[in-house]
């Protein structure tokens, strides 16, 4: 290379590297203009979710749900935005709107992606427990992601306190087999029904453990004395191991399941069985279980599990 071609090429440089300078200077600029200390207006938040520099984009969605019910219009852009740190950072701080924000966690927990629906389950420690919350909190746990669920059983905790376990007994419990799987039209859930033919079984094992070389769906039932006390804010019937996927009734009224395929078998649980429980009174517990592969059953332990507000 000469000498005239080598200036040229140190005064192209020179320029490229002002012209990349002056650039960052200006996305700096425009990133410090959408932070919530330089008091941005809704529709310039907005406006910013359109900046070509994706940093500037996801600083106005951290700051568009501080603006309140105003910025809802805004905050929906910012939730289908093809950034999904965007999405992501929208949904984490949904929990600023108060209780407007749950129609929007609720879009953001059917996000397709699992750091979004991760963001949007943190945004619910920011609200006060209610059925809503604990509704949302119950659709989630079904998630397929474990990131997700996760993130359902980090906030439970922070939105309530243990206020009292009570363990279910390991025996006593009658156990029949479902080959067929005509349980559940046949009402094997009933709190009526009778299950005087079925056979004995503990908990806490696997069916293979009891003499059982099955695998398939089978039926647990079990009728537990609750301690008579004033109805807790909430109450859940917590598993710590069902292989691998479970079905509740409690009193013959169907309270949820945990059903997300054979990964499912050591992965503990809750199901809200708060309105179904008579506290002081008898109640019937039905689980109908099914196994795809191996072991199978109800091989950990069963408590109820009473919960108040943290705060």
């Amino acid at each position: 290379m000469n000498l005239r071609s080598a200036r040229k090429l140190a005064t192209l440089l020179l320029l490229a590297s002002i012209g990349i300078a002056a650039a960052a200077d200006d996305a700096l600029e425009r990133r410090l203009a959408v932070i919530p200390d330089a008091g941005p207006s809704v529709d310039a938040l907005a406006e910013a979710l359109d900046d070509p520099d994706p940093v500037v984009a996801r600083t106005a969605a951290r700051a568009l749900p501080a603006l309140g019910p105003e910025a809802r219009v805004a905050i929906g852009r910012a939730l289908r935005h093809d950034d999904m740190l965007v999405r992501r950072t929208a949904a984490m701080n949904l929990g600023k709107l108060g209780r407007g924000a749950l129609e929007l966690i609720e879009r953001a927990i059917r996000d397709d992606d699992p750091m979004v629906r991760q963001g949007a389950i943190y945004a619910l420690v920011d609200l006060p427990p209610s059925a809503e919350v604990s509704e949302l909190l119950e659709q989630a746990r079904e998630d397929e992601n474990q990131l997700v669920r996760r993130a359902v059983l980090l906030v439970s905790r922070a939105a309530y306190r243990t206020a009292e376990t009570i363990s279910l007994p390991k025996s006593g419990w009658r156990f029949n087999l479902d080959p067929d799987d005509v349980g559940r039209n046949e009402g094997w859930f009933a709190a009526d029904f009778d299950d005087t033919d079925w056979n004995e079984i503990e908990i806490e094992q696997a069916w293979q453990e009891a003499g059982y070389d099955y695998v398939g769906v089978a039926w647990y039932r079990r009728t537990v004395q609750l301690p008579e006390r004033e109805e807790p804010h909430k109450a859940m019937l917590g598993f710590e191991g069902v292989d691998e996927s479970a079905w509740l009734w409690v009193n013959g009224q169907y309270a949820g399941s945990h059903d997300i395929g054979p990964s499912g078998w050591d992965k503990p649980f809750r199901l809200d069985v708060g309105s179904l429980l008579r506290w002081g009174r008898e109640n019937q517990i039905t689980v109908r279980v099914m196994n795809t592969a191996h072991a199978g059953g109800i091989w950990r332990p069963v408590s109820v599990v009473v919960l108040e507000p943290a705060r």
